[in-house]
């Protein structure tokens, strides 16, 4: 499972490398932003899936483990037919661009009217497709297979951009860059659905098991589960679609690379979040509530200790990253890295904890939480921005997830009975190490690059090897690691077989 997890990780890198230099190079600064608004734009039909997918999964998973296979074919009829029902709803959507001013709303003007209209209408398709492929995806999950639906998934991705790159090494227009990943996707979903469907033997993949009682009480949790997933819209393509109207384009592009470079950080501990959850899973269907504190404990000693380690490396090592992968060093900027190093580690932590909810669908209070923080969020950073730009946004954004990440560890002790064993002290571990490392890194980091880019690495190197051997002795990272990592290899292993 943790080779897996690896080697998506390993994917999901290349894909994220991919396209933002070959679009600057063969498109330019505005016309890549005008795109970014633009997917961003289509990717708010992901939240059709209504939080479906994840609900799904883990109650059927739950079900399938305690043997009640006539309950578990009727939630998989039903959040089936739900899902299909909100996909027919997004085609609607999908098909009104035609008839929408899209370009004249969403302030394009690089890119033709009759463009944007193909464009976003295959983008959207793209999003339904996806929508439906997630959830056979993760149904993988229920033979303790996650690791192949999560490359399945990573393929499906890794595919619409492959199409894209290639399309765009011939100057290919938008319209056709839109469609190839439609059709790269649709592609790999067939396929991910016949290994599943191979894989499954007498378990149900479709409608057969409909009850419309079971599907209305499917609305609510997977509702929740909903508010819980659409904070990506309201943390990055809604504050995409703000900074183009008031900012423009340029200030886009910067936003999304510098979340790009740190969002990869966070991939590299993904691996981790990632192999717990159906652990967490299981372990609560069994009701071994000891196994998952466990759980808890040295994972949050593992995550919290690679937090500084790959988000202020991050930042480190940024300058060299865009100079070296966009060709465009002016989209470094100092205090905007800074501060997504910040946020992207509050994220780090928040995610981790969120995840021991979400595994379990004990999500009500945590879905009111995320979504509450993420409006206040939004409806604050707008006079920010007006006030001080993007650095409005982003102080919004840190207030926000850690808002969140506090309130979501509460939640963590009520799931655990109020476990004495659960405290804020690693909390303040992290934040106490973020704290002193930052501004170290910032006047490093400073001092090398008014030298040379060599100054840079030089500097990077230095203190990325500092804020390893820092966490390695607040936190404990080499006895924690080898113990953990011995006993998720020990119970994965016999289900790869």
């Amino acid at each position: 499972m943790l080779g897996a997890l690896g080697a998506s990780t390993g994917f999901t890198l290349l894909t994220q490398l991919m396209l933002p230099p070959a679009f600057l190079h063969f498109y330019g600064i505005r016309m890549y932003g005008e795109w970014i608004v633009l997917a961003g734009t289509l990717s708010y039909l992901g939240t059709l899936n209504f939080g479906i997918t994840t609900y799904a999964s883990n109650e059927l998973t739950m079900l399938h483990k305690r043997g009640d296979m006539v309950q578990y074919r009727k939630v998989q009829g039903s959040t089936l037919a739900l899902l299909l029902g909100m996909v027919a709803i997004g085609l609607l959507i999908t098909s009104s661009v035609f008839v929408l001013p899209l370009a004249k709303l969403l302030h394009l003007s690089a890119i033709t009217p009759g463009d944007v209209t193909l464009t976003a209408f295959f983008l959207g398709m793209q999003m339904l497709v996806n929508i439906v492929a997630g959830y056979y995806n993760n149904l993988f999950m229920v033979l303790e297979h996650s690791h192949r639906g999560l490359m399945w998934g990573v393929a499906r991705y890794f595919g619409a951009t492959l199409a894209c790159f290639t399309l765009i090494l011939f100057r290919a227009d938008f319209r056709l860059l839109a469609l190839g990943q439609f059709a790269a996707v649709s592609v790999i979903a067939l396929a991910s659905v016949f290994d599943l469907k191979r894989l499954m033997g007498t378990l149900p993949l479709g409608l057969a098991g409909v009850d419309w009682e079971t599907a209305v009480k499917t609305l609510k949790p997977s509702g929740m589960f909903a508010m819980i997933l659409g904070q990506q819209i309201l943390t990055y393509q809604l504050p995409v679609n703000i900074l183009q109207w008031i900012l423009g384009p340029s200030v886009v592009v910067l936003f999304s690379t510098s979340r790009t470079v740190l969002s990869s950080a966070r991939q590299l501990l993904s691996p981790i979040t990632n192999a717990i959850a159906p652990e967490i899973t299981f372990s609560y269907a069994n009701r071994d509530m000891k196994k998952m504190l466990y759980i808890f404990h040295q994972s949050e000693r593992i995550v919290f200790a690679g937090i500084p380690i790959a988000n202020l490396g991050a930042f480190l090592f940024a300058p060299i990253i865009v100079r070296v992968w966009l060709h465009r060093p002016a989209l470094f900027d100092l205090s905007t890295y800074a501060l997504m190093a910040l946020i992207s580690s509050a994220i780090s932590m928040r995610e981790h904890k969120q995840f021991f909810q979400f595994a379990t669908n004990v999500h009500k209070r945590l879905s009111v939480i995320v979504l509450c923080a993420n409006l206040t969020m939004v409806a604050c950073s707008v006079p920010l921005l007006m006030e001080f730009g993007l650095y409005g946004f982003l102080f919004a954004w840190l207030a926000s997830e850690v808002t969140q990440m506090g309130l979501i560890y509460l939640e963590n002790r009520k799931l655990f009975e109020e476990d004495p064993s659960i405290t804020f002290m690693p909390v303040l571990k992290l934040t106490a190490v973020m704290l002193v490392s930052l501004p170290v890194c910032m006047i490093a980091l400073r001092f090398a690059l008014q030298r040379s880019l060599g100054a840079v690495a030089i500097v990077a190197v230095t203190c990325e090897l500092a804020l390893i051997a820092e966490s390695f002795f607040v936190f404990g990272l080499r006895d924690a690691w080898t113990e953990f990592a011995g006993k998720m290899r020990g119970r994965v292993r016999p289900a790869q077989g």
